[in-house]
């Protein structure tokens, strides 16, 4: 097979920019339930979306995340023999290091000092009582987080007030430490069994020994969503020229969009399986996207431009609602408008979120990302 130089699948953006938006609704909406403000949690018609549409959020980035990784390791190793595991490492240390480390900073040191000095932080129960708990910031707790394990500090009760969202961050880093080791040391074939057993398996033990010591180990780092993304990846590999050819039809696209609002909408399956179907979706979705034959899928500058900074709007806005939400309290108290309340918050926090994430990317991210790309560049 034929390595392109330079591979970029377009439309890829566009859905980390939704994902990343889905997320921060989902916080919104959990936080107001939390406070008692009148959330899309608390209407019977909208319960289910908005419960599950933060992780199913995440489960985008997750089956996203497979597909790219893999195929990139495969082009990798067809291009070079070998799969170059600092270099990879490397790659992924200056992507996700800095920011994550800005987060835990001021998680751990510049939020609790803010409530330490300033009452205005004590009129949003539901963050000041977490802030307040000193459980949350033990010894235990730092090491979790710094060691990116933020996955088990949360399994284990460490509720961190602007870092809970890098749970997922954690689930990404450890896949990348063992998904290049897969690609590199394995024949196709039995990656592919690798990558089906890991499905396989993970699925049983959810469903049938979701209890058990190994069960709940399985729930913290669930890697079958990478694996789904993983096979998208594998089987794009080998045939890219089939997938384009099947994937050009609009009427797909509309029926994968359709399958979509229905599965994050009302529960059709018990919830796990629901989320396998809604991952393998979700792939059809990329596979679809990723067609610059296909005319009809969702390509914007503006959501192109909120995917290359959507990183930094799923790690920042959680430190953004802390700030944003006691403002509009006293705003509320102040007005007594519970519409006007809605709509600052939905308008200021996205907002605000997206112009601290690109001054980020701009000013620090991007410094090491032109790091990797110059030294640690493989393809």
């Amino acid at each position: 097979m034929k390595i392109k130089k330079n591979i970029f699948f377009g439309g890829l953006n566009e859905l980390r920019a939704i994902a990343a938006l889905s997320v921060i609704l989902h916080h919104i909406e959990l936080f107001k339930h939390r406070d008692q403000l009148g959330s899309l949690f608390d209407y019977k018609y909208t319960q289910y979306f908005i419960e599950h549409l933060g992780k199913n959020g995440v489960f985008l980035f997750f089956v996203l995340s497979g597909f790219l990784i893999t195929y990139l390791l495969l082009s990798e190793k067809e291009k070079n023999r070998t799969v170059y595991l600092k270099k990879f490492y490397l790659r992924r240390i200056f992507r996700i290091w800095p920011l994550y480390y800005i987060i835990i900073f001021i998680s751990f040191i510049i939020i609790p000092v803010l409530v330490f000095y300033s009452p205005l932080f004590s009129i949003t129960p539901s963050y000041y009582r977490m802030i307040k708990d000193a459980s949350n910031y033990d010894l235990k707790s730092f090491l979790l987080y710094f060691m990116f394990l933020p996955n088990f500090a949360l399994k284990a009760g460490k509720v961190v007030v602007g870092a809970t969202q890098s749970w997922s961050v954690g689930v990404e880093e450890q896949f990348y430490i063992v998904w290049p080791i897969i690609v590199s040391f394995f024949k196709r074939k039995t990656m592919l069994l690798i990558f089906l057993s890991i499905l396989i398996v993970f699925a049983i033990i959810n469903l049938q020994f979701s209890n058990s010591l190994i069960g709940k180990i399985v729930t913290i780092i669930p890697f079958e969503f990478m694996a789904i993304g993983a096979l998208g990846g594998y089987f794009y590999f080998k045939k890219a020229d089939k997938f384009t050819q099947y994937t050009k039809s609009n009427t797909l696209y509309i029926i994968v969009l359709m399958l979509i609002a229905i599965l994050i909408s009302v529960p059709v399956f018990k919830l796990y399986i629901q989320n396998i179907i809604l991952g393998f979706v979700f792939l059809l979705l990329i596979l679809i996207t990723i067609n610059s034959s296909n005319k009809v899928v969702l390509r914007s500058r503006s959501f192109s431009f909120l995917g290359t900074i959507s990183y930094g709007i799923y790690m920042y806005h959680p430190l953004i609602m802390f700030l944003i939400f006691p403002v509009f309290y006293k705003l509320l108290t102040f007005y007594n408008n519970i519409f006007v309340f809605n709509i600052g918050v939905l308008m200021f926090i996205p907002g605000i979120t997206i112009l601290v994430s690109y001054g980020s990317y701009r000013y620090i991210e991007k410094k090491f990302i032109n790091i990797k790309d110059s030294k640690f560049k493989t393809l």
